[in-house]
């Protein structure tokens, strides 16, 4: 893991500080969030309260409250903000999809109530209208049965039909055929209309009238045949048994008793046993400064999304319309107090519903429902710790990205240090001494500082055994000359053969220290040599050419082959003489590697850029691990003892003169591992050919 990578990690731990503050604004949020609920549940504890002392407000007298109000065994009417014109038109209830109910058959009805008077609406759908003639002519054409609440045991029916569209009157009527009776009842008004598919009809019923059941049936008459016709009902009622369902509407005198408790921006609800809305008092919507609504800040829409909760849509308060649907809420019909949040429309409006059970002589009666509008995130609200949250996560970012930025910084420093590290020694063994960023008063400007100082000694030691052989052949160059001045004197002094083994042997070993110096000796000539030399052009091929015809007479023992394949014009710029000593030092190896009676390669190839000499020769293979210290100086490999000293100067003296000419040299095995091959690469000489670069001393 890189460095930058570490501190960029060590640098995450700072998220712990936002972290803990948001876990403690959580904990704030729920805390406020308990507070409010307790709020709301007080106040609505003190209506339910109230409410328990007047049970008849929730129910009135000859309510059916020994039966279930389930959704399909109730019909709810909406509460209407005007009185309706009965006319057949639905363009007066206003918009209300939710309150729309069915009939089998693909009927449609809306019930609502105003004052003192029920409405009801119903759209029929019906290809075939089929009027009544005549009175007492059959058939009796389509038409609509109210089913009422009965009275005295005996069950009460309103006929919605008519001979022609528009105003009619409601008869009475009663199963099974359900016929005109021509006994009116004029406090029912009705409106017929036809439509596209079908008719509508709208009924104004007094409530005393309706009671507190209500049942709605729609007769259908179609032609069967020339004389003949089918008749299909249907209904609210499920079976044979024409049964009203309950009806249900929000009661005037609950409304006012409720309404006296209502604050501004409370919205007060209360529900029978089984959820349905009887009164509904206030809005939340009076309150229309709801904190952070307007305007709301950049921090406050992060701090918004970071601590969103998943709260149910305010629309599923009240499923189906009229009717308690949230199963939360609706435990407090089992006699337990309950609170819920819902979001509302935008994203910072929320709603908070609080609900308290009516208690009465048989058990719950309903429960009140208190709702009220809310901030959904309360923490914010608090402009205070609101800026400190802002504060924490801006200082985190800062802190981290602080982090980041110096752990790049630091990171780039450890990388150029380590550059310079892997570039202070050169190919041809320079050393380069000045090392990036040892002006630094850091640990790693020290430690910049210490490699500098390293290199500097490694340097003046490199530079101390470049010039030791010059040294060391001066220095033994006076005593080697007393020792052979002595060995003359003592030859010419003893006479003994005993002595004159011992003078042999000192004789020889003279002998071949004086070869040994004479070989650091030449080394050093030649670097000096090759500084001194001006460049000349001239052609390779020839001088190539005479030093082959020159070693088949030197090395008699052994075949030369020689094979020129590059232009024999193609020159190149340097020194004939430093070529010619480098044809001795690659033959000379060459020779001195391979076994007596072998043929040696000598070729001369071209490229576009270059010329190429390639010296070749069979014997024992270059070892991979020496393939890069082959051309240094006093690098050998030779094992075969053939009485002459190799101190690894021949190679070195070759690539030096390689270098002096702007080329290379590289030593490789032949494919077979049977010898080795020596290449020396020449550039091509040009008029706009780069200079030969000098030596470096």
């Amino acid at each position: 893991m890189s460095l930058r990578t570490q501190l960029l990690a060590f640098g995450l731990l700072t998220l712990v500080l936002p972290w803990a503050g948001m876990r403690f604004v959580q904990e704030m949020e729920g805390a406020l969030r308990r507070g409010l609920e307790a709020s709301l549940l007080a106040s609505a504890g003190t209506v339910a309260a109230a409410l328990d002392d007047a049970p008849a407000l929730i129910r009135p007298a000859g309510e059916r409250t020994n039966e279930p109000a389930t959704v399909a065994q109730t019909i709810y009417a909406e509460p209407l903000i005007r009185e309706l014109t009965v006319d057949g038109f639905r363009n007066d209830w206003g918009p209300g999809d939710e309150t729309v109910r069915t009939l089998p058959g693909g009927h449609e009805y809306r019930t609502g109530v105003y004052g003192r008077y029920a409405y009801l609406f119903v759209a029929v759908r019906d290809q075939d209208l089929v009027y009544q003639g005549s009175p007492g002519q059959t058939p009796y054409g389509d038409r609509l049965l109210l089913a009422l609440e009965p009275a005295a045991g005996a069950s009460r029916w309103l006929l919605l039909m008519t001979r022609a569209p528009g105003r009619f009157r409601a008869q009475r009527t009663s199963p099974p055929a359900f016929a005109p009776s021509a006994s009116y009842e004029d406090r029912v008004l009705s409106a017929w209309r036809t439509t596209a598919d079908g008719y509508t009809v709208e009924v104004r019923v007094p409530l005393d009238l309706l009671g507190s059941s209500l049942g709605l049936a729609a007769i259908d008459v179609d032609p069967a045949g020339p004389s003949d016709y089918s008749v299909e009902l249907n209904s609210t009622w499920d079976g044979g048994e024409a049964r009203p369902a309950r009806f249900l509407h929000q009661l005037p005198q609950l409304q006012e008793f409720v309404s006296q408790f209502s604050r501004a921006g409370d919205r007060f609800r209360v529900v029978n046993r089984d959820g349905w809305v009887l009164s509904d008092a206030g809005d939340v919507e009076a309150d229309n400064t709801v904190p952070g609504a307007p305007t709301t800040t950049l921090a406050e829409r992060f701090f918004r999304s970071a601590l969103r909760r998943d709260d149910p849509s305010y629309d599923a308060l009240e499923e189906p319309f009229g009717r308690l649907g949230d199963e939360a809420l609706r435990a407090v019909l089992g006699g337990e107090m309950a609170t819920a949040w819902y979001r509302r429309g935008p994203e910072n409006s929320a709603i908070v519903a609080a609900a308290a059970p009516i208690s009465g002589p048989d058990g719950v009666l309903g429960a009140v429902l208190l709702e009220q509008a809310s901030d959904p995130i309360l923490t914010l609200t608090n402009q205070a710790l609101m800026r400190l949250m802002s504060f924490t996560v801006i200082a985190s970012v800062l802190a981290a990205a602080g982090l980041l930025g110096y752990a790049t910084f630091l990171s780039f420093r450890v990388r150029r240090l380590a550059r310079a590290a892997e570039t202070a020694l050169g190919p041809k063994g320079e050393i380069h001494v000045a090392v990036p960023g040892s002006g630094a008063g850091d640990e790693l400007g020290d430690l910049a500082r210490s490699f500098e100082d390293l290199l500097r000694r490694l340097r003046e030691h490199t530079d101390y055994l470049r010039t030791l052989t010059s040294k060391l052949s001066h220095e033994l160059r006076t005593p080697l000359a007393i020792v052979s001045t002595s060995l003359d004197n003592l030859e010419h002094e003893f006479e003994k053969d005993s002595a004159q083994v011992y003078l042999r042997r000192l004789r020889g070993g003279a002998e071949r220290l004086d070869s040994i110096l004479a070989a650091m000796s030449e080394a050093t000539r030649m670097e000096h040599a090759i500084t001194e030399t001006t460049p000349e052009v001239f052609r390779l091929a020839a001088v190539i050419e005479a030093c082959c015809t020159a070693y088949k007479d030197v090395y008699a023992d052994r075949s030369f082959n020689y094979e020129c394949t590059a232009d024999e014009e193609a020159t190149v710029q340097g020194s004939s003489d430093l070529v010619a000593q480098l044809m001795d030092k690659l033959v000379d190896n060459a020779v001195g590697f391979s076994p007596a009676g072998s043929r040696i390669g000598i070729e001369l190839a071209g490229t576009p850029s270059d010329i190429v000499l390639g010296v070749t020769n069979t014997g024992s293979k270059l070892p991979d691990s020496m393939r890069e210290q082959l051309f240094d100086s006093l690098v050998s490999i030779r094992t075969r003892g053939d009485g002459r000293p190799h101190l690894g100067l021949g190679l070195y003296v070759v690539a030096l003169i390689a270098k002096f000419h702007g080329g290379r040299v590289e030593a490789d095995n032949l494919p077979d591992d049977r010898g080795v091959v020596f290449r020396v690469y020449f550039p091509r000489f040009s008029e706009k050919h780069t200079p030969v670069p000098p030596i470096p001393q």
